[in-house]
């Protein structure tokens, strides 16, 4: 569990009488509350009469945009309503949920108030009702939303169920790239690579993947990533010649990526419901007939005649991932924290096949904070830090991220991010987790080591042997592409890394048209699955843009299915 930082300090910002105030009343006025929050502090501004609050305006916040700013945008108008902080925290962003009440409340006292007065229970509008619809898509990331608004554009009723109190899953933390060939952004820069060049490079590099189902992908990322452009995701930068994503004032590729879904499911009628978790798959003669839920108000049953599964890997269910790879026993995850294998476990409990449930990522590129937070810093190696072990020496190619995750557990799962100041004083990110306290730094390699316990003649051998591979312009141990940390610039830094489950990529078996199999290869009519759930043959070979391209599959093979029947 993430550790919490309260703090309590605010103070009002009008002067208000005491005289003016009855007994055990507030005073009246405007009070500034700050409530710790996932990226820092969430101020607020309180406004009070004696006995209600008036006001609640949020001063400042930097928490992240679909999933901490979802309470921070909520939670105001609520408060106000039902006079009372005591909320339900939101599923998903509960660091953020539980700040703004802490800033709320923090107000509340510096008014004089007392905080049991407003700790009143909040009637739920949500109702458990049984219901139909043409389609039930179960889980609102990527692949969800994009299954639900193809179906629904096809004319179709959908409701898409999604457990926590934010849509857009794992897609909310998706920082680097959308893979795509042939779309706008690399035309106008007259880029020659093709769908079929691209569907060859995925197939070389995931020999155990399926070469059709990375044609599918090559030759349909494109019309995806112009898609996304269309509905308001400003895709707008290539990045090389076979992916796209934001500009950093737009924002980072993931939260542009959810909010142009979310606005697109509301534009097409899909009828999401959050905090609504699918619990079984029913079944008549064989065929899909139902989905069985559970909500805050209790249990219902959604008739149906097609489900969509796009719930996600299980990543961050720490009991399968020990079962199907013994060697992740106890490691955390960074993955969405609803990715806990509902959707597998649902298929399977109907006769579908689960495939290559051994294929997890593990990332290495995590810092843990003393307050337990946990930091992404991918941009300290794509920037030119370099990784040791505890020894002090490189073993992995430092900017192999996921495809060298396993050899660092087999180290024990931990490491040192190596570097020196010219990245601090060049890269924005890197400076913001400087100023976060991230990192340990030294004016000297041997104050560093000291400082890290690294054995210092270690780690001077690893830096000079490092030094002359740049000035050769060639890494010869682990073919490192970038080369540019020379180490001659104090201060020096270092921070711990530890490794985290990532994604995984086995999953649900389907065919190409993301029918769910069972174990003699029959289609189970009605199922179909997509994106981090399915095992289609993709490989985990660029996520966020499978989970556009096959939910969009799912969407259109559901409709045709439900015409037909």
């Amino acid at each position: 569990m993430l550790a919490l930082l309260i703090s309590a300090g605010c103070s009002p910002t009008t002067s208000a009488d005491p005289e003016t105030s009855s007994a055990g009343g507030m005073i009246p006025g405007t009070y500034l509350g700050t409530g710790e929050g996932r990226n820092g502090a969430i101020v607020v501004e309180v406004t009070v009469s004696e006995n209600a609050i008036e006001a609640v305006n949020v001063i400042s916040e930097r928490e992240t945009q679909n999933t901490g700013t979802v309470p921070v945008e909520t939670y105001p108008e609520l408060i106000v309503a039902n006079q009372t902080i005591n909320l339900d925290n939101i599923s998903g962003a509960t660091i953020s949920s539980v700040a703004m009440k802490n800033a709320v409340k923090n107000a509340i006292l510096s008014a004089k108030g007392n905080v049991d007065d407003f700790n009143g229970e909040v009637d739920s509008a949500v109702k458990a009702e049984d219901c139909s619809a043409d389609i039930v898509v179960i889980g609102a990331g990527g692949a969800g939303m994009r299954a639900a608004i193809t179906a629904a554009s096809e004319g179709k009723s959908v409701i898409l169920l999604e457990k926590l109190g934010i849509a857009g899953g794992t897609s909310n933390y998706s920082i680097e790239s959308f893979g795509s060939v042939g779309d706008a952004a690399h035309k106008s820069l007259g880029s020659d690579m093709t769908a079929d060049i691209l569907a060859d490079n995925l197939t070389q590099s995931n020999p155990s993947g399926n070469p059709e189902a990375f044609k599918i992908l090559a030759e349909q990322n494109g019309e995806a990533a112009d898609w996304l452009r269309s509905i308001g995701a400003e895709l707008t930068v290539a990045g090389g010649q076979v992916s796209v994503t934001t500009s950093r004032e737009v924002g980072e590729l993931g939260t542009v990526i959810v909010s142009a879904l979310k606005a697109e499911c509301e534009k097409t009628g899909v009828d999401l419901r959050l905090n609504s978790k699918g619990t079984e798959i029913l079944m008549t003669d064989g065929a899909v007939s139902g989905v069985k839920v559970s909500n805050p108000a209790g249990e219902y049953t959604i008739n149906t005649k097609a489900v969509i599964i796009a719930t996600g890997g299980f990543g961050a269910n720490s009991a399968m991932v020990a079962e199907y790879m013994p060697s992740l026993k106890g490691y955390n995850h960074s993955c969405s924290v609803g990715n806990t294998g509902d959707g597998q476990q649902m298929a399977s409990a109907i006769g579908a096949e689960l495939k290559d449930m051994d294929y997890i990522r593990v990332n290495f590129t995590y810092t843990t904070a003393e307050n337990q937070y946990y930091y992404y810093m991918g941009s300290l190696f794509n920037t030119g830090a370099i990784f040791v072990n505890d020894e002090g020496k490189r073993f992995v190619n430092d900017q192999g991220a996921y495809g060298v995750g396993m050899q660092v557990v087999e180290q024990g799962g931990n490491g040192w991010a190596i570097f020196d100041n010219s990245i601090v004083a060049g890269v924005a990110d890197v400076r913001n987790y400087e100023k976060l306290g991230l990192f340990v730094s030294a004016d000297s390699i041997e104050e560093l080591a000291e400082k890290t316990g690294i054995p210092t003649e270690n780690l001077k051998a690893t830096i000079e042997t490092y030094r002359s591979y740049v000035a050769n312009g060639k890494d010869e141990e682990f073919g490192r592409a970038m080369l540019n940390m020379t180490f001659d610039e104090a201060p020096y830094y270092a921070s711990r890394m530890t490794a985290r489950v990532q994604g995984t990529f086995g999953g649900i078996s389907t065919n190409l048209n993301t029918e769910v199999l069972n174990g003699e290869g029959e289609i189970l009519p009605g199922l179909f699955a997509a994106g981090e759930v399915a095992s289609e043959g993709t490989w985990g070979a660029n996520p966020a843009a499978v989970n556009l391209v096959f939910g969009k599959i799912a969407g259109l093979n559901a409709a045709a299915y439900v015409s037909a029947h």
